[in-house]
């Protein structure tokens, strides 16, 4: 494929542009996503709190009361 310079330089700054906006999409998501793990009372998975000597039996049967 043969372009002029004009058309790679287009080609090259479309893709930066594209670049740039995926990673803008990705910053916005992972931010998105940390402000709704904060916020209390959601629901989702249990917190099981692990002390020194605890084995994995007790553990695993907490989670599921």
């Amino acid at each position: 494929m043969r372009l002029t310079r004009r058309g790679r330089i287009v080609l090259v700054v479309a893709l930066v542009m594209v670049s740039l906006g995926w990673f803008w999409l990705g910053t916005r998501a992972a931010g998105q996503a940390a402000v709704e793990g904060a916020v209390t009372g959601q629901v989702g998975s249990s917190w099981v709190e692990v002390h020194e000597g605890d084995t994995v039996r007790p553990v695993d049967t907490a989670g599921l009361r």
